[in-house]
This record gives C-alpha cells, sequence and structure tokens, in this order.
C-alpha cells in the first residue's frame, strides 16, 4: 500500500471514530464498569477476556469504541417493549448484539454497600441529557448467566428522578443495595424527559458479603503496585502472597498483550486478575470500602489479609528463534502480535502450533488460558498441532 494509500485509511478511521463519538455520545455506567466499558477498557482490537473476544468475533470491535450509545431512540419509558428477552445488554440494538452471549466468564467488579446500606453508581455521560427516569433492577437469586437474561429474571430497586450532574461528567445515583451473593447483572435503564430516547446498561458485579452489606473491611493497606516503566508484549507480571512463615499461600498472574504494556496498564490488567481469581489479595484503590482497579502507575494498592505479605514478581518473555528457526515465537512470547495462518510458536508441552488461518487465527492472539496451545480447553479453535 502507498503512503498516500495508508495516510488516507488513517484519515478515514479518525474521521469515522470522530463521527461515531461526537454522534452517539451519551454514555454508560462507570462504576461499576458496564459490559461494554469492561470490553473497551480491555485491549478492543484484541480482548483479553475471553467474552468480550467473542463478542468482538460477533460484532467486531467497532461496538466497544461506542461505548456510550447503546439505545432506543423512541422508547418513552416503554422498555420491555423495545428491548426483547435475550437482547437486554444490547438494549435490542443489533450492533451490540455481541454483548448478549450468555456467558458466565465477563469481566465482574466486585461491589458491596456501605455502612448505610447504599451504594452511588456512576454514570459517565459526555453527552448529559434531562431525565424523566433512572431505573435500576438486578437478577433474582437463583439466577444463572447460561439461563440468558430476560425482564423476568429482573427485580427492580431502585428508581430515580432528574438528578445533577456532577464534576467530570457523571451522574451520581445513590441507591440502597438488594441483598445478593456472588455473580450477578445490575441492569440499569435511562429514560430521558427531552425525547422518546433511552439508554441501556449491563453490569456485572460479584456481591461481597452475602447479605448486601459487608462486615468491617477485612482487607490490609499493604503497599502500592508501581510502575516504573513499560513491560514487553508477553512480559508475565504475578502477584505472589505469602504468610509471615514465608509460605506461598497463591500466585496470580497475568500474560501482557499488546495493549498493555504501558506504566499505567499493566498494573490494571494484573489487579483486574487478582480480584477475579485471588482468594488472599486485591488490588485496586478502595473508596468506601470497595476495591476498585484504575488506570494508573502508581495509584493502585495491595491489600492483604492480616498478617499476610507479598511481592511483585515480572519476568520477560521468552527468547525469539532467529528467521528460519522450526518457531517464532516460545509462547506467550510475542502474544498480541501473531498472524494467523503463519505464526508457529513452541508450546509450554514443548510442541510445536501454528495459529489456524484467519478468521480463527483471531483466537491466537487471545491472552487466556482456555487457548493456551496444547492444554487449554478450547485451544483447538486458535491452533492446529504442527
Amino acid at each position: 500500500m502507498h503512503l498516500s494509500h495508508r495516510a488516507a485509511l488513517a484519515l478515514s478511521v479518525i474521521a469515522g471514530l470522530a463521527l461515531s463519538g461526537s454522534a452517539f455520545a451519551h454514555g454508560t455506567m462507570s462504576k461499576p464498569l458496564s459490559r461494554v466499558k469492561q470490553c473497551h477498557e480491555g485491549n478492543p482490537e484484541s480482548p483479553t477476556n475471553p467474552a468480550c473476544a467473542a463478542a468482538k468475533a460477533i460484532g467486531g470491535a467497532q461496538p466497544f469504541y461506542d461505548w456510550n450509545g447503546i439505545n432506543q431512540a423512541h422508547a418513552n419509558g416503554n422498555h420491555q417493549a423495545v428491548v426483547p428477552d435475550g437482547q437486554l445488554c444490547s438494549g435490542g440494538n443489533s450492533k451490540f448484539r455481541g454483548l448478549d452471549l450468555n456467558r458466565n466468564d465477563w469481566p465482574t467488579s466486585p461491589i458491596r454497600a456501605d455502612a448505610r446500606g447504599r451504594y452511588t453508581f456512576e454514570f459517565l455521560a459526555p453527552a448529559p441529557h434531562a431525565t424523566r427516569e433512572w431505573k435500576f433492577y438486578v437478577t433474582r437469586d437463583g439466577w444463572k448467566a447460561s439461563d440468558g437474561l430476560r425482564w423476568s429474571d429482573l427485580e427492580a430497586f431502585c428508581t430515580l428522578g432528574n438528578t445533577p450532574l456532577s464534576e467530570g461528567g457523571v451522574y451520581k445515583l445513590d441507591c440502597p443495595l438488594p441483598k445478593r451473593s456472588g455473580q450477578h447483572i445490575i441492569y440499569n435503564t435511562w429514560q430521558r424527559s427531552d425525547s422518546g430516547e433511552a439508554f441501556y446498561t449491563c453490569m456485572d458485579v460479584r456481591f461481597e458479603g452475602g447479605d448486601g452489606v459487608e462486615p468491617p473491611p477485612q482487607w490490609q493497606d499493604a503497599g502500592a503496585v508501581t510502575a516504573r516503566g513499560a513491560l514487553e508484549v508477553g512480559s508475565t507480571v504475578t502477584l505472589r502472597v505469602f504468610n509471615a512463615n514465608g509460605n506461598d499461600l497463591e500466585r496470580p498472574e497475568t500474560v501482557l498483550a499488546a495493549g498493555q504494556t504501558a506504566p499505567a496498564q499493566w498494573p490494571l490488567v494484573l489487579a483486574r486478575k487478582v480480584n477475579g481469581s485471588a482468594q488472599h489479595a486485591r488490588v485496586g484503590v478502595m473508596r468506601n470500602g470497595v476495591i476498585t482497579p484504575v488506570a494508573s502507575a502508581t495509584e493502585n494498592r495491595v491489600y492483604l489479609k492480616p498478617g499476610n505479605r507479598f511481592e511483585l514478581e515480572t519476568r520477560n518473555p521468552g527468547p525469539v528463534d532467529p528467521p528460519g528457526g522450526d518457531y517464532d515465537f516460545v509462547y506467550p512470547a510475542g502474544i498480541g502480535s501473531y498472524k494467523p495462518g503463519e505464526t508457529v510458536v513452541k508450546g509450554t508441552d514443548g510442541k510445536l502450533y501454528a495459529c489456524r488461518p484467519f478468521p480463527e487465527g483471531a483466537w491466537c492472539n487471545i491472552n487466556a488460558d482456555a487457548y493456551r496451545p496444547g492444554t487449554g480447553f478450547a485451544w483447538r479453535d486458535a491452533w492446529i498441532a504442527y
């Protein structure tokens, strides 16, 4: 491709993004993060979360960039009439249909009530509007992600009217938090008063505390996660948690893909991995007793149960064979840059695997245990034994 053609293509892409951002910018929940915003912040071009990757395979990456536009133009409060069962997370908008996949591995946010039994939701609104009604729902007890999401699965727990916009373009919505435990969906509808347009938000949350109200916080601040520079693609970041005797309790780790190596990004990736899998640690910023990961090189902190300690370990990717060798990378080195139909890696089992041709080959760059060549339960979706 000639340079002029590349420049023209780049300008057309930028123009398209600018158009979509200005024409459809309205908003989505930022605390806890909505499903679409989770995918947007998790490397939209090559999602590291398997559910986001599956959504991208259906609708491409553009819906993640248009995270603020899940709407129905003529809802006028009749949400169940315009948003069918099974399409709640997309708001009945086919552009976002990938968000409706019935999976239990969507990224989740921890949530719990404060001492009043309440929680302050935050809705980021690049284009604010006068409001007729905010309404919040939560999935019923016994609901399972594999069952899909229907209106009958939801129980309303909070209704608010017009709310002033706070600093930073955020609506702060104070609600009583229902009693739940484990993984659930909180669903929000935002009906404008100046038109019939409404917006819809799915939030995948993990209730901490069983009855919706946590006992006094058990986590103690053990120190900061400080990124002193960028890491390489394929680097492994590990949080080693051990007790006072030096015995390891757990070692949650993550392998960095393209787009995750900047100083403000890799602590966020590690924090989400820890908070989604660890029993003895949390990473993030604590506000009102809730620990939330943030994109920052210095603000995330490690919280441990009393008496425990931690070490942060980083390991560079394995060596890359010179051109002409039998393989291109020792997996997971170079993940995020694999070429469908071309790249060959040496797996952790010592065998060689070739990245499947496009479009299946896109799964080769998914940084998840499920697609680890030769050992992940879904590795054949991405790789061919060489």
